[in-house]
């Protein structure tokens, strides 16, 4: 079955063959549609879709239509798997979506879900948040949104973009973000839209709502921001007659007000005092007594039409001469965006007989364009009439160039400060002026709630120390601190607080900035908590545990010293510290030590051989994982001595291997023909045992049977010598090995097997190679019986053969018998008795011979039997 983003959780409509044969099917879509799920799964998908098109959809994944019973149309998505093809309910996509997107569903921006078709699948509560709208899955954007049709072709494929659209007669200017995601094998567009009206309104709303003037904020011909001293304007000013001027005057009512726009959008703030600011500047013109001729501003005097009739000698600062300037009307100066608004404060100035205070963007001689504030006099002639006018220059392009800077400036802060994750404050005059959205997260509390009673949040045994640190900030320092603080509703924080001098409107004040440190905080308790009870355990464990880093051990409890002899600082004084292991495991385990260091998959269990400092062999099992010890990579082991174990392992390999060579040699012993060869037997089994073995045979002196290589012949022989009479097995010492002697003698033959060890022997090792004197013996005297079994047989083959001969000698008398008595008329009785008495006796010497025979063949027969 596909997934779905790594999950194979909601289940298909039908499952498909290749050939689009129905292998299964949702029950509760099949009831939906109308049809029996029984009569389904023996139809094939084209008996449920019109489309001409279907098997071609069928191979590729694609949407198809279900027809139900009632003539309703069912969307499909079609995803082929390779060995199946499986269709989904479009209709389902929406909770699907829904619960992969679970966790974000509620996201401060709209998501939209949309399919190569511009349908939209899912739209999450933001959208309809702020849009207000009905449903509007199932319906494409360009249903639902007619006029961005264009536009939203042109972001799906760039993947990003801006776009103008109104939503129940409300403008939003909205950011779009697309991402390309599949669900089900179908491709599905991810759109994350921002409203960017949203974001400018709630900034204009932190930097102007305690604004004196008024100012108001336009966006698509209406108005989506003014503050609080705009209420009354807003209502009654016509946005149209100062569209796309920058600077200018209009009457709202019975009131003349002078606006200018600042930024680059359409926020205007609006001045209503106009008269008295130009009163002002005449003033400020008179108690400077500004001189014509050594004025550091320029100061150019024209007629009614506006020719340049008079010039001071500052114009330079502006390029030009006064000769340069004279004769030429200053409207031609002024840029061509500002024109319009020039000429009517010209106007205007005639009218009323006063020019208003403007800053005006001009061109110097070699067309850079130059900011400069203008203030009017106006002259008149006796009559009242206004025949000219004196305009005093002064270069301002530094201080717009400042002021833009610092709006700028103001305005990223703002956004920075405002959506910082730390907390940030600002404390004046003993008061909270001033709270960001992180601050009112963490505390629970708002501004208005903290204003004047900030302090709240600490423990009131600590306000002396808030107070010192506060006016220590005040005083120039740089405070860094840690404090505990309760949220609104009474749950323990922890925050890790830095406080700044700064000066804000004008006043010295306190910039607060502060991280909650609390899952900190209370993660290290339970760290201290941990590592003390670890290290209890290390301390107190049955096995060695340590720790390695950088070729060095930084930790190991008392249990290893134990094992090893060695102390932390002897084994890290070594070449390196594994150099405790034995030769055949060190660079197997210094290779694996490192390559777990370096994060690479390495068994974690494994077996090693060291070399304690009083020069033992120990076995030892090593547990190894990677850690991080003091922020860098390291290695725990955790080790126990199996010597005892490894030592019966291998004794328990020894005897079985011992058991197994000895039952072969038995077995083979047993068919043997010769004694010598009983003997070499036994001594090429033993040598598969990793035995030195070296047999004797004994007949009127010992004859060597065979001897292992590495053995000692004059020494072993001497030892043969010394027990082949005896009976006894016995276990001697010679040289750096232990000697099993085993003694063979009966009553047939006698020999010695010797059997050395450079491990020794024990009790079992000797008990069952006992066994292989025993099968000797018996070897033995078979071979005796055989051979008594092969005379005997002999002895009575060679009888039968003498029977048979006798048998025919026996004829021979008995046959001259019967002729004599066929003839015996023709004899003497004495002659014929004597005839008689001479056969008789020849069949009497037969029958002697014939029962000696018998009495060998009966003795052969008790050997044969017995």
């Amino acid at each position: 079955m596909p997934e779905i983003g790594g999950s194979s959780t909601h289940r298909y409509t039908f499952k498909l063959s290749k050939t689009g044969k129905i292998l299964d099917a949702d029950k509760e879509f099949v009831e939906k549609i109308g049809y029996d799920f029984n009569s389904i799964l023996s139809a094939t998908i084209f008996d449920l879709i019109e489309n001409s098109d279907a098997a071609e959809k069928l191979e590729k994944g694609d949407e198809v239509a279900v027809v139900g019973v009632d003539g309703e149309v069912y969307p499909l998505h079609l995803h082929n798997d390779g060995d199946l093809i499986y269709a989904f309910d479009l209709s389902k996509f929406y909770q699907i979506i829904r619960d992969m997107y679970a966790g974000v569903w509620d996201f401060y921006y709209g998501l939209l879900f949309v399919d190569e078709n511009k349908r939209i699948l899912a739209a999450n509560d933001t959208f309809y948040k702020f849009t207000g709208l009905e449903r509007v899955e199932g319906k494409t954007i360009n249903e639902v949104f007619p006029e961005i049709s264009q536009s939203i072709n042109e972001i799906l494929k760039k993947r990003e973009g801006e776009l103008f659209v109104k939503i129940n007669n409300r403008p939003f200017q909205v950011r779009i973000k697309v991402r390309e995601i599949e669900i089900l094998g179908k491709k599905i567009y991810e759109v994350l839209a921002r409203t960017l009206t949203e974001e400018r309104v709630r900034n204009l709303g932190l930097i102007f709502d305690d604004f004196k003037y008024p100012v108001i904020a336009f966006f698509a011909d209406e108005a989506i921001y003014y503050n609080n001293a705009a209420k009354r304007l807003v209502s009654e000013l016509d946005f149209k007659s100062i569209k796309g001027k920058s600077l200018g005057s209009i009457k709202v009512g019975d009131r003349w007000y002078f606006f200018f726009k600042v930024f680059r959008d359409n926020v205007y703030v609006f001045v209503e005092d106009v008269d008295k600011i130009l009163e002002n500047i005449k003033e400020e013109l008179l108690k400077y007594k500004l001189s014509f001729e050594t004025s550091v501003d320029a100061i150019i005097i024209i007629d009614r039409d506006g020719t340049i009739v008079h010039t001071n000698p500052a114009v330079k600062l502006h390029g030009y001469t006064p000769e340069e300037l004279i004769g030429r009307n200053v409207l031609e100066f002024i840029q061509p965006d500002q024109l319009k608004d020039v000429e009517m404060a010209i106007e205007e100035g005639r009218r009323k007989g006063k020019f208003k205070r403007l800053e005006v963007n001009i061109k110097d001689k070699w067309s850079n364009p130059k900011w400069v504030e203008v203030v009017g006099v106006p002259i008149k002639s006796p009559s009242g009439e206004i025949t000219g006018g004196i305009l005093v220059l002064r270069d301002v392009t530094t201080k717009k160039e400042l002021q833009r800077k610092l709006v700028e400036s103001e305005e990223l802060y703002r956004t920075l400060a405002e959506n910082s994750p730390s907390g940030i404050y600002v404390l004046q005059d003993g008061e909270l002026i001033y709270m960001n959205k992180a601050a009112e997260k963490y505390t629970g509390y708002t501004l208005e709630e903290l204003r004047k009673d900030w302090k709240k949040v600490f423990d009131r045994e600590i306000w002396d120390n808030v107070d010192k640190s506060v006016n220590d900030a005040l005083s120039g320092k740089v405070v860094r601190t840690f404090a505990r603080y309760y949220t609104k509703n009474g749950e323990k924080k922890y925050a890790s607080i830095v406080l700044s001098p700064i000066t804000f409107r004008g006043k010295k004040a306190v910039l607060g900035n502060f991280i909650d440190v609390t899952d900190a905080v209370i993660a290290e308790k339970k760290l201290r908590e941990s590592e003390k009870l670890y290290r209890t355990l290390a301390e107190k464990s049955h096995t060695g545990i340590f720790i390695i880093q950088n070729d060095k051990i930084v930790y190991g409890n008392d249990k290893l010293v134990e094992m090893l002899g060695y102390t932390l600082e002897e084994a890290n004084s070594l070449e390196h510290p594994y150099k405790v292991l034995h030769p055949d495991f060190y660079e197997f385990t210094v290779e694996r030590y490192k390559a777990r260091e370096r994060g690479e998959d390495v068994p974690e269990s494994y077996e090693v051989k060291v070399i304690t400092k009083d020069g033992k062999e120990r076995w030892l099992k090593v547990l190894a994982s990677r850690i991080s010890y003091k922020g860098k990579p390291a290695v725990m082991a955790n080790i126990a001595d199996i010597t005892d174990l490894k030592e019966r392992e291998m004794m328990l390999e020894r005897l079985n291997l011992l058991l197994r060579v000895t039952s072969e040699c038995g077995r083979e012993i047993a068919h043997e023909k010769t004694e010598f060869k009983v003997f070499s037997t036994v001594k090429k089994h033993l040598e598969k045992a990793g035995l030195k073995v070296a047999v004797y045979v004994y007949e009127d002196g010992l004859i060597l049977g065979g001897i292992s290589k590495g053995l000692d012949e004059k020494e072993c022989e001497k030892i043969g010598a010394k027990y082949v009479q005896s009976d006894e097995i016995r276990l001697e010492k010679v040289g750096d090995m232990d000697a099993l002697i085993m003694p063979i003698s009966n009553s047939v033959i006698s020999g010695i097997i010797l059997v050395f060890s450079d491990s020794g022997f024990t009790e079992e090792e000797v008990s069952i190679l006992a066994s292989i004197s025993r099968d000797v013996n018996y070897a033995l005297k078979s071979l005796k019986a055989e051979r008594e079994r092969e005379a005997a047989l002999r002895v009575i083959m060679e009888n039968l053969s003498q029977f048979e001969h006798l048998a025919d000698r026996l004829r021979n008398p008995l046959a001259i018998i019967k002729g004599y008595l066929e003839i015996r008329e023709n004899f003497s009785y004495e002659d014929f008795a004597r005839k008689v008495e001479e056969q008789a006796n020849r069949i009497e010497a037969i029958l002697d011979d014939l029962r000696a025979r018998e009495i060998v063949t009966y003795e052969m027969k008790k050997v044969l039997e017995g």
